[in-house]
Order: C-alpha cells, then sequence, then structure tokens
C-alpha cells in the first residue's frame, strides 16, 4: 500500500496544478463539452458561463461564514485543550495517522467544516510533537475524514431532501433523514469507511524513514494570547471588551432563539448550522476581543474559497444553462436498472462532482433529473438520494477545492497531499458502489 501510494504522490506532485488553475482548467473542458454534447453554440455557452459567475454569491457567504465561525469555535480554550491532549496521548507516526484520520471523520460527520479545521490543527500539534512523523501523509489523514460529511449531521443533500419546500418535493415528497441519514446502510457505511478502513490504510501508507518529510517548526508563528488586563482602571469600553457578560448576553440570547426555532419544527440548514457555531464560539470565548481576533484569524484560511467559488459557479452555470449536467446524468439513466440505478447515481455524481463541488449546488442541478428517472424506474428513492451524495463525498479526494481552508491552516499546497488520497478515492470506491447495489432492500 505504502508503494502504491508513492506512485500517486509522485504523479500528483508532477502533474497536479494549483487548485485555481484546476479550476480554469474545468472552465475549459466543461465550455468544450457543452459545444460537443449540447446545442448552445458558442456565443450560448459563453453566456450562460458569464451569467453564472455570481449566481452562489449567497452560497458563497454562507460557506465562508461556516468557516470563519467554526474556526472560531476550534480555537476556544476548552477545545483546543481537548485537542491538545489528544495529541498528547500519540506517540508514534502510525497511531496519528489512525488517531486523526478516525477523530476528523467523527468530527466530519458531526459537522464539516469543524472537521476540516480541527483536522488541521491536530496535524500540526502531532507533528511538533512527535519525532519522524510524515507531515503531507499526516495532513492528508486529516481531510480524509471530509469523506463521510455527506453520510452525517450536516449532509447538504439528505438535509435537503427532509426540508419542506425543496425542489424535489413535488417529485418524491418530503424524504425523512430516518430513511437517509439514519438509515442502517448509511451509517454501517460511515462507521466501515471513516473509522475503520480510511485510518487504517492512512497508517499502513506510512513512508520509509529516509522519505519522511517533518513539519518544519521554524515556519509556525503561534498567536500571543492576549494578555490579562487589570480591571482596575480600565476606561468603560475596555471594560465591555474584557468582559464575558457582554458574550454571555449575545450567545444567551441566540441559543434561546435557535432552541425556540427547533421547537416550533424549524430544521436543521446550513444558516442554523452557522448559528450554532456562533453560539458555541461566543459562549465559549472569555471575552468579546478573543472571540474577534479568532474570527479575523478564520478569514485568513477562506481567501482561496472565496476567490474559486466564482470560477465554479461559472462552470454551473454551463452544466446547468445548456444541459450539459442533464446530458451527463442521462447517460447513466440510460444503462440503469432499478438495482443498478443508485450505483450508476454514485458514478455520474462523483463526475459532476469534480465540476460542481458544493453538494447543495449539484443536487439542485443533479437531483430532479435523478430522482424523475427513480420514479420511473421504480428505483428505491433514499438509497438514490445518499448515492448522489456519496458521489459528491467520493471525488472530494481528488477535486481540491474543499481541502483548501486545511491546507492554509496546515500550510500545505494541495500537490502534497493527493497522491495519498487518490487510494482512499479507489478503495473507497468500492465500499460505496457494493452498499448501494448488494445491502438487502
Amino acid at each position: 500500500m505504502g508503494s502504491i501510494a508513492k506512485f500517486f504522490v509522485k504523479v500528483n506532485e508532477r502533474y497536479l496544478p494549483d487548485p485555481f488553475l484546476f479550476a480554469i482548467v474545468l472552465t475549459v473542458v466543461t465550455f468544450i463539452l457543452s459545444l460537443i454534447f449540447t446545442s448552445a453554440g458558442v456565443l450560448g455557452t459563453l453566456n450562460a458561463w458569464g451569467n453564472g459567475i455570481w449566481a452562489l454569491l449567497a452560497f458563497t457567504a454562507q460557506m465562508a461564514s461556516i468557516m470563519v465561525f467554526a474556526y472560531a469555535f476550534a480555537r476556544t480554550e476548552i477545545i483546543e485543550k481537548g485537542l491538545r491532549a489528544l495529541c498528547n496521548k500519540i506517540k508514534t507516526p502510525s497511531q496519528a495517522y489512525f488517531v486523526i484520520s478516525f477523530t476528523a471523520a467523527v468530527i466530519s460527520w458531526l459537522c464539516w467544516p469543524a472537521g476540516l479545521i480541527c483536522g488541521a490543527f491536530m496535524a500540526k500539534e502531532m507533528a511538533k510533537r512527535i519525532r519522524g512523523i510524515h507531515y503531507p501523509l499526516l495532513v492528508a489523514a486529516a481531510y480524509s475524514g471530509f469523506l463521510i460529511f455527506q453520510l452525517g449531521l450536516t449532509g447538504s443533500v439528505s438535509l435537503l431532501s427532509a426540508t419542506p419546500g425543496n425542489f424535489a418535493e413535488s417529485i418524491v415528497g418530503i424524504v425523512p433523514v430516518s430513511l437517509t441519514m439514519f438509515a442502517p446502510w448509511n451509517l454501517f457505511t460511515a462507521v466501515l469507511i471513516g473509522l475503520i478502513v480510511v485510518p487504517f490504510m492512512m497508517m499502513k501508507m506510512a513512508p520509509k524513514p529516509s522519505e519522511v518529510v517533518e513539519l518544519d517548526t521554524s515556519t509556525i508563528t503561534e498567536t500571543p494570547k492576549l494578555p490579562k488586563i487589570e480591571k482596575k482602571g480600565m476606561k468603560p469600553n475596555e471594560i465591555l471588551e474584557n468582559s464575558y457578560f457582554c458574550n454571555l448576553i449575545i450567545g444567551g440570547g441566540l441559543g434561546i432563539y435557535l432552541i425556540l426555532h427547533f421547537i416550533g419544527g424549524g430544521s436543521l440548514t446550513i444558516n442554523s448550522t452557522n448559528l450554532i457555531f456562533v453560539i458555541l464560539g461566543i459562549l465559549l470565548t472569555p471575552t468579546p476581543v478573543q472571540y474577534v481576533r479568532n474570527c479575523f484569524e478564520g478569514a485568513s484560511t477562506v481567501g482561496g474559497v472565496i476567490m474559486q467559488f466564482p470560477l465554479y459557479a461559472g462552470i454551473q452555470g454551463m452544466m446547468l444553462t445548456t444541459g450539459l449536467a442533464s446530458v451527463i446524468a442521462g447517460w447513466f439513466v440510460a444503462i440503469s436498472t432499478p438495482m443498478t440505478f443508485p450505483l450508476w447515481s454514485f458514478i455520474s455524481a462523483g463526475l459532476i462532482n469534480m465540476f460542481i463541488p458544493s453538494g447543495g449546488s449539484q443536487w439542485a442541478v443533479q437531483g430532479p433529473i435523478m430522482l424523475q428517472a427513480a420514479v420511473e424506474l421504480g428505483a428505491d428513492i433514499p438509497r438514490v438520494i445518499q448515492a448522489v451524495a456519496y458521489g459528491d463525498n467520493w471525488t472530494n479526494m481528488i477535486q481540491p477545492f474543499w481541502a483548501l481552508p486545511l491546507l492554509a491552516v496546515a500550510g500545505m499546497k494541495a500537490k502534497d497531499i493527493m497522491g495519498y488520497l487518490v487510494l482512499v478515492l479507489l478503495v473507497s470506491g468500492v465500499i460505496f458502489g457494493g452498499v448501494l447495489v448488494f445491502w438487502p432492500y
């Protein structure tokens, strides 16, 4: 396994471009495919691209916000102490690769932004403490937990399918999370891949001691803690800036609102997830000044995402407006049977995810096509929904877009870690596909 991983690492180091250039290449490929497989023409495809550039501004803001607020939550003292305590128990590189992948998977299942940020934090902590640890593999292990986020509590596809008024309600009705997110076969897949197979793979991909690349600790700049200020003699504004009471009022008030929101039948959405991180971050931070500083640090990790989202929005515009997404999905529908349709939905979703790496946006494009076909074929609806979610998760292992926040915190480049994740992609693909086809109905 180590030899195979080494091969993919060398290939990625040589040929994988910077994520921004990767998005440019995908833009060109999408443009060409639209010309070949649709009747939009050059001007029609160009208009679809330009009109789509700013179509995801609201979603971009949501994603940037959730990364900033998740970072501020992860930087609270209680969370950092907990992660450091776990890191301190790890003594060998093999243990580190397994534990960080396992932990990142658990946190990603609970909430994917926290999985990315906490994974990056743990990677740096372990790399500073353990001798002979291969830092690129450690960071890859931290990102590998992201592989099961769509199977968990913040999985956008299953949450959207369970939300009243969603675009697919007219096709299949409301599909509760008990049939998707909490279905036994979905939980089994999450445990098998996220907690057993992938952590074990990470441990077995460790390179020879002579090939280890350790973290250069001289490049780490620790953020100094804010000095304790004596309240005696403080100005009124300084008292407010350093008072937990202000955090308690805002965090407590928002917490009460959120409780009432869920009691009243409100669902877990991107916005409510964002609010949960705001509440926890504020309540677990001792002063408003410290919370502001944590958010400022978090903002430094989202530049790559904000910069690339317009390109992917343009790609989405081309795929949706020209009908290219429908054409690609139609290829797989045409060769499907009721039993194999979830498998082909998974594979087609993995392909489309390379061009539209946002799960919610991809579901909006691909979901209606796959669900209508599922109804006509008589395929299992919840399984088809999760198949698209699996595909979105699956190719994230070689689509560097969502690795950007983690890479920014860890101080690595996409080409440094993607080689290890190719092998994860291959093995997990077999498991995803096997469960979708062979798990008893």
